[in-house]
């Protein structure tokens, strides 16, 4: 009986143990950014560093205004785009989806990507 209490005993702390360890090994995570899905038709696009994006995230909900920086970069699919480039792009369309993303931490907007291809490059003669 003795002996059984025993491995239990030792079992029980080689689990522990394990488990502890594993814990350790764990890689620690922390959000540094939150993203918001949006149709063109409920954004208000910035006009440049130190202006803000406007968007409404649903019907009834109230605007949320995010500031943006130099750094905030614009997207068109996969593609980085300047922001007179990305704008232009999206002139009179209405049904775009969006993603945004907002600074977890200073609320600040880091990047806007538009499901929408670059236009074509200019070829010059």
């Amino acid at each position: 009986m003795k002996s059984t209490l025993q491995k239990l005993l030792i079992g029980a702390a080689a689990a522990c143990g394990f488990a502890a360890a594993t814990h350790a090994a764990t890689p620690f995570y922390t959000t540094s950014q939150r993203a918001l899905e949006a149709n063109i038709s409920s954004v208000v696009l910035p006009s440049g560093a130190g202006s803000s994006l406007v968007l409404t995230p649903c019907p009834g909900c109230a605007p949320k205004s995010l500031p943006s920086t130099a750094s905030t970069t614009y997207f068109l699919k996969r593609q980085q785009v300047p922001l007179a480039v990305f704008r232009n792009a999206l002139v009179g369309k209405t049904d775009v989806s969006m993603t945004v993303f907002q600074s977890v931490k200073t609320g600040e907007l880091t990047k806007v990507i538009a499901a929408l291809d670059a236009p074509a490059p200019v070829k010059t003669k």
